[in-house]
């Protein structure tokens, strides 16, 4: 079998051939008359009968990919594909079809209007024989006609390339035994896949259908920020990223709720925004980790509002997008056309997973249960975790119809308002379609004194251990005490309402460019872990207690300089709920090197990397306190003059090792 190499080497010739005629096979200006599937709309107006022998038919230039080719002696059938449709061209021998010529002359280009022939092209039939092969773009003129068969056709009287491909197309994709290899290449599958690439159509069709819903009803669309200095809002792991002129760490968004609900503080009243989130997690069927979601808020709205709300826009896309009630999802008839049912969260997992009366259960039997349904449980889940990963196994895959599940358990979400009428809940709600959790929806809590205490209980979390949890939000709780009114907030998972229209149970195929591991060969290297090595100037001579204060002023100046990154987190927490203040989670080992000159070598080789960060210790920082008779000091010497006590040097440990190397360990 011929490798993908091997033909990319053919290819190569071939464009060599091309250009040794003086032809430029990427053109910047190209004829195109119609797209394709207009031209079949208005085919009639245009052809004349193959047999006819009218001279003067009206000249048609089209362009796009060759999809196939079909040929024998004298005659060649291609079917041309420009993203719109499909149409079959005819070059033949005997209609001594010539070669397009186009040449750019400033802002002029000849050859495009007009058609001119190149003139060191005597023979443009066997010119395309020998160039062309199937992927190849091109630009063809001739005359409209309809084979004996009634195909309609092209009938080439010139042609040009207008880019030539170096790599084959797949010929028959649907047998490719590897799936990944789809979405590695959605390009190729879109291309050669047209069920796929009509999906993608509905997908776009479904956001540009739910910004007019949302347009229409008074909201307005805004534009909020990726980099976050705290990523909050959501219960997730984050992404971490970090801004080199700024020297600041940022988190990527992981929900936007936050940000929006400062802009109705800030007097507007109805505000959604469409973006993508990043959550640091696992991928399965319905989770990614860049994935598109829709938040938004209204004020003096509330949960039953937003319900009526979700019903309205859920029926009102179905009706625009498939043009009836309905529409197919794994095998089910999903129906949208009556109102929706709704449901008490708890009662559905009593009636699903046999938990009645789940406050009154221990931890253990609820993980008992959990277990029952092959949930697995760690040692940090408490009520709401363990509740939920139940629900995820026992109850949620059996809610094929659309369902509203209402007033969820308090611990479940801590912006959420608590009940009038029962403060163990929460006035919110969930949309459960085919299975898959559409919406997260709530009354907004706007009482500050309670969004601090579930911040504290939040906080308790996160240091008994759940990573999940977002530390709390001073900015936040500041702008909520400047008055927030009631307000409704609804986020919607783009991706998954997708995938119900898509009729797909894996988000890859609802997505064009689902994250994938690297193929072989393209694996990236793991990024290491830093450490910090401490480097003592054995010349200096320094008395114990010099050493240790040396050791102390670099680590100190090194941790204000790099900051909260190096943490974990703030505190652990011991098994009777004591803080322990967490130490930060790189190796910080010290080193004696012989001499200032060595130490010396060693700071200019750091000063030369973007990646190692390098911390200071001087004579004259050892000999005052006095910051400012310290520059005075420096500022005297050269910096060949300077002695230098120490050094600490950061970075990945490679780097920090080879720098080190000549320096031995402090026993």
């Amino acid at each position: 079998m011929t490798s993908q190499e091997d033909i990319k080497v053919v290819r190569l010739e071939k464009l060599k051939k091309l250009e040794s005629f003086g032809i430029e096979a990427y053109p910047i200006s190209v004829r195109k008359d119609f797209d394709i599937k207009e031209l079949r709309e208005k085919f009639d107006s245009f052809v004349c009968e193959e047999e006819s022998e009218e001279q003067k038919r009206q000249e048609i230039a089209l362009v796009g990919r060759i999809m196939s080719m079909r040929g024998q002696g004298g005659l060649v059938f291609c079917d041309l594909f420009d993203g719109t449709g499909t149409f079959q061209v005819i070059i033949k021998k005997d209609q001594n079809p010539g070669y397009i010529l186009s040449k750019q002359e400033g802002e002029s280009v000849s050859g495009v209007a007009t058609t001119v022939f190149h003139p060191k092209v005597d023979d443009a039939f066997s010119l395309f024989t020998d160039t062309s092969d199937m992927g190849d773009f091109i630009e063809v003129r001739g005359c409209l006609m309809k084979t004996k068969r009634g195909e309609m056709s092209l009938l080439t009287s010139s042609w040009r390339m207008i880019t030539k491909s170096l790599r084959p197309l797949p010929e028959k994709w649907h047998g490719l035994q590897d799936v990944e290899e789809r979405y590695r290449r959605r390009y190729l599958d879109v291309l050669t896949n047209e069920p796929v690439r009509d999906s993608f159509k509905l997908r776009s069709k479904l956001l540009t259908a739910v910004r007019r819903f949302y347009d229409s009803h008074g909201y307005l669309e805004v534009e909020l920020p990726i980099l976050q200095a705290l990523a909050g809002g959501a219960t997730a792991a984050v992404f971490d990223t970090h801004h080199n002129a700024l020297d600041l760490d940022f988190n990527l968004t992981i929900a936007q709720e936050l940000y929006l609900k400062k802009l109705v503080v800030g007097g507007f009243n109805k505000v959604y925004e469409v973006g993508r989130r990043f959550r640091n997690e696992g991928i399965d069927a319905t989770h990614n980790p860049e994935f598109t979601m829709l938040e938004s808020q209204e004020v003096y709205a509330d949960a039953k509002s937003q319900r009526q709300f979700i019903q309205d826009l859920i029926q009102t896309l179905v009706k625009e997008l498939f043009e009836k009630d309905s529409f197919e999802f794994e095998g089910n008839t999903i129906e949208t056309g009556k109102p929706f049912e709704v449901r008490e969260y708890l009662d559905v997992i009593a009636e699903c997973a046999g938990i009645t009366d789940v406050r009154s259960k221990s931890r253990e039997e609820l993980v008992e249960v959990a277990h029952t349904y092959g949930a697995d449980i760690e040692p940090a889940d408490e009520f709401e975790k363990i509740i939920d990963k139940i629900y995820k196994k026992a109850v949620r895959p059996k809610l094929i119809q659309p369902i509203f599940l209402i007033n969820y358990p308090v611990e479940f979400n801590p912006f959420a308002k608590r009940r009038e009428d029962d403060k163990t809940l929460i006035d919110r709600f969930q949309l459960v379609m085919g299975g898959l959790e559409v919406t997260n929806c709530f009354s907004e809590l706007n009482n500050p004194v309670d969004q601090k205490e579930r911040y504290e209980e939040q906080d308790r979390k996160k240091r008994k251990g759940d990573g999940e949890i977002s530390p709390s939000d001073q900015d936040y709780l500041e702008a909520m005490e400047y008055g927030m009114p009631p307000n409704g907030g609804i986020g919607i998972g783009i991706d998954r309402l997708a995938m119900l229209f898509m009729n797909t149970g894996n988000i890859k195929d609802a997505i064009l460019f689902p994250t994938m591991k690297p193929e072989e060969g393209e694996v990236k290297k793991k990024k290491e872990n830093d450490i910090a090595v401490i480097v003592l100037n054995k010349e200096a001579r320094l008395e114990q207690w010099q050493r240790m204060n040396t050791v102390a002023h670099l680590s100190a100046s090194f941790a204000v300089r790099t900051g909260k990154g190096l943490l974990y987190q703030d505190t652990i927490q011991t098994a009777d709920e004591k803080n322990i203040v967490l130490n930060i989670q790189h190796a910080i080992m010290i080193k004696e090197i012989e001499s200032e000159k060595a130490l010396k070598n060693i700071l200019d080789k750091a000063s030369q990397s973007k990646d190692i960060k390098v911390s200071e210790f001087t004579r004259e920082m050892i000999t005052t306190t006095n910051d400012k008779k310290v520059i005075a000091e420096t500022k005297t010497k050269k910096h060949s003059e300077v002695e230098h006590l120490g050094v600490l040097v950061f970075g990945p440990k490679s780097m920090v090792e080879e720098l080190t190397k000549e320096a031995v360990l402090v026993s």
